[in-house]
This record gives C-alpha cells, sequence and structure tokens, in this order.
C-alpha cells in the first residue's frame, strides 16, 4: 500500500480540513457498501469523540408536489363546468386509480457514533440507566447486570474501565471454559483494538464484561505485539484485583446482613409474628447467592489456577454444611462456629447431600455436636 499527499487541483473546495481517498482493489469492493461502512464505524469508532456520517441512500415519497398541481387542475374544471356527466366522473375516477405514489431516491448523512463513551465521565454523573442501557449495548444481554464497577487506575500506567457481572452464566460456559475468551472489550483512545483478548482477564473470569480504554497503549499494532506489551500485564493485574474486589463486596454485604437477622431472631424469639418475618426474608436470596448458584464453578477454577489470589478466592468460596440447614458458607464462618477442642476441619465429599447425611461414618460427628463440610460438586 502506497499513498500520495497532493492540494486539491480544483483549488480550496472544502473551506478546512483534508480529504483522504481510499482506492480499493477489485476483491475488496465489499467493504464500499452501505451496511459493510456503517458495521465497521459502529464496531471500531463508536466511542470517537468526533461525529461520523456515512451518506445513506434513502426512499421518499414524491407525490406531494403532483397532488398540489391535480388540486389546481380540479378548482379550474369546477370554474367551467358546474355539470359532469357519468362518463367523465368514472373516467376521473379511473384516473386516481392509476396514479400510484411514486418514491424518489434522495442521500443523506447519517451519524453512526451516537453513543457516547460514559467511562470517560466521573461516576457522579452516570445514572444507573445509563450503566444498564451501557451493559446491554457492550454484551447483547437482555438482563441487567448483577453489579458493576466503575473505576480510574492511576499511578504508572493510567487507564479507564468499567467492569459489570452478569445475572445469568452463558448456557456453554464450562463446555467452552479452555477456549473462551475474556470478553471485555479493548479500547485505546476510545478506537477499538480487541473485541476479545486473552491477556486481560484471567480464564476462570471470563464470564466478566465491560470496556477498558488507556491512553499507554500504542494504537497500531498487532495482537501478538500487545500480549508481550508490559502495560498489558499491569493492566490485567489491576482488574482482577477490581473484580475480586466487587465480589468480596457482595459476599460481606450479604454476610452482614445474614449476622443481623441472626441476632434479631434471637432477641425476638418469642414474638411469633415477627420470626415468620425474618423467615421470609432469609428465603430470599442475597446478590452474592445469586452470583454464586451461577458461577461458582469458575471461582473453584480459579484456586486451582491463580496461586497468587488463591487466598482471596477461597474467602469467596461457600459450602454446606450439617449445620447450615440447606444454606451455603464461607470457611471464615465455618472456623468461626468451631468447637473449642476442634482442632481440624471435617469434610465429606459424595454424589449428592442426601447420600451423604445417611452414611453411617457421619453419626458419630453428629453425636459429639461437630459441624462437617458436605463437598457435592466434583470441583470441591
Amino acid at each position: 500500500a502506497s499513498f500520495t499527499v497532493v492540494p486539491d487541483p480544483r483549488g480550496n473546495t472544502l473551506g478546512r480540513g483534508s480529504r483522504v481517498t481510499l482506492h480499493l482493489k477489485e476483491d475488496a469492493h465489499d467493504y464500499l457498501s452501505e451496511d459493510k461502512l456503517k458495521e465497521a464505524s459502529k464496531k471500531y469508532s463508536q466511542f470517537i469523540q468526533f461525529p461520523i456520517y456515512v451518506k445513506v441512500k434513502k426512499e421518499v415519497d414524491a407525490e406531494a408536489e403532483e397532488d398540489d398541481d391535480d388540486d389546481d387542475d380540479k378548482e379550474d374544471e369546477e370554474e367551467k363546468d358546474d355539470v359532469e356527466t357519468k362518463d367523465d366522473d368514472d373516467e376521473e375516477k379511473e384516473e386516481k386509480e392509476e396514479k400510484k405514489p411514486t418514491k424518489k431516491t434522495v442521500y443523506e448523512w447519517e451519524q453512526v457514533n451516537t453513543q457516547k463513551a460514559i467511562w470517560l465521565r466521573a461516576k457522579e454523573d452516570v445514572t444507573e440507566e445509563e450503566y444498564t442501557e451501557f451493559y446491554k449495548s457492550i454484551s447483547k444481554d437482555y438482563l441487567d447486570p448483577l453489579a458493576y464497577t466503575h473505576f480510574n487506575a492511576e499511578g504508572e500506567i493510567e487507564f479507564k474501565s468499567i467492569l459489570y457481572l452478569p445475572k445469568k452464566a452463558p448456557f456453554d460456559m464450562m463446555d467452552n471454559y479452555w477456549s473462551k475468551k475474556s470478553e471485555v472489550k479493548l479500547f485505546v483512545r476510545r478506537v477499538l483494538v480487541a473485541e476479545k483478548f486473552d491477556e486481560l482477564l484471567p480464564r476462570y473470569l471470563n464470564f466478566v464484561r465491560g470496556v477498558v480504554d488507556s491512553d499507554d497503549l500504542p494504537l497500531n499494532v498487532s495482537r501478538e505485539q500487545l500480549q508481550q506489551n508490559k502495560i498489558m500485564k499491569v493492566i490485567s493485574k489491576k482488574l482482577v484485583r477490581k473484580v475480586l474486589e466487587l465480589m468480596k463486596k457482595l459476599a460481606k454485604e450479604e454476610e452482614s446482613g445474614d449476622d443481623e437477622d441472626e441476632e434479631k431472631e434471637d432477641e425476638e424469639e418469642k414474638e411469633e409474628e415477627k420470626k415468620e418475618e425474618k423467615k421470609d426474608k432469609a428465603d430470599e436470596e442475597g446478590t452474592w447467592s445469586k452470583f454464586w448458584k451461577e458461577f461458582n464453578k469458575n471461582l473453584k477454577m480459579g484456586c486451582y489456577e491463580d496461586d497468587s489470589n488463591r487466598s482471596k478466592l477461597s474467602k469467596l468460596l461457600r459450602f454446606a454444611t450439617t449445620k447450615s440447614e440447606g444454606k451455603e458458607i464461607s470457611l471464615d464462618k465455618y472456623l468461626d462456629r468451631m468447637q473449642e477442642s476442634q482442632e481440624s476441619i471435617y469434610y465429606m465429599s459424595g454424589d449428592s447431600m442426601d447420600v451423604m447425611m445417611k452414611a453411617p461414618a457421619l453419626q458419630i460427628f453428629k453425636k459429639k455436636d461437630i459441624e462437617v463440610l458436605m463437598l457435592s460438586d466434583h470441583l470441591d
């Protein structure tokens, strides 16, 4: 490919700015189609701050002028002849039927990058509705996000990002676990560089959606060069930390709510009505419980794969126990409830809770009032 820069031979026709003309090879003429141009502009330059217009072809009705002429003719005829024969009426009706609305082709400039880059604004200036709409536009998900984090990373490397946790896991999430790439979009100065990028998030967080926009990365480099870029490793580390912080916050909020419910239940044991209210509240699933139900396998895989964050991930894990009454609790909560004389963490693995609860080996622990972790998932 080559290029030349020349002054406009027709004079100053633009007034200001420059005109760039691309000459495509014959096998690339598909890129000249209106749909292809709009698709490419929206995909890669959707959030550019300057407006991008594509010349589109539209068809409009061209019968307005003709209708005006017909009305003038009718007025003249009424002045000349007040009475008309039936034959004339029939002829007029036939003429009206023959006159069909005609279409006229016009060309207009249509802006394609109408969506704004909300990650550039302050968190206080962005509404919940805007966060939700933005999530749906980048993820193509019909559900609202479960939670999100919006942050600006400062220091040796600066970038802006919004990350979302979905409500539902993709049906093929674990089937394509080893081949599925991260769904976080990478932008450089608001230009899309990569839709799916391996190096942004580890495999066990491939369900996270969002955008990352950095001014420090080079714009015109290949994916291979980006993967070897030191900046990418720093960005990835910070993204993982932010996602785990968001998860920790959700888990902590739910645990603190559970603790409050337990205290209130102890205080109001005698009041039956209030007990029923507490039961209803306990039956409601918290945000973390919903998330855990959908993505627990990913976090367990993270404990296997991510050595540096294993301790953080282990605090997020939840397990059913012989005393949890169908609920799943954290390992920290299990340790808090251990007896003073208990020196070990006891667990039992099996195909299902029903099978394990009937196991003869478990009866001795029940007699001694020792809580046992019940591991029914093969990943446990």
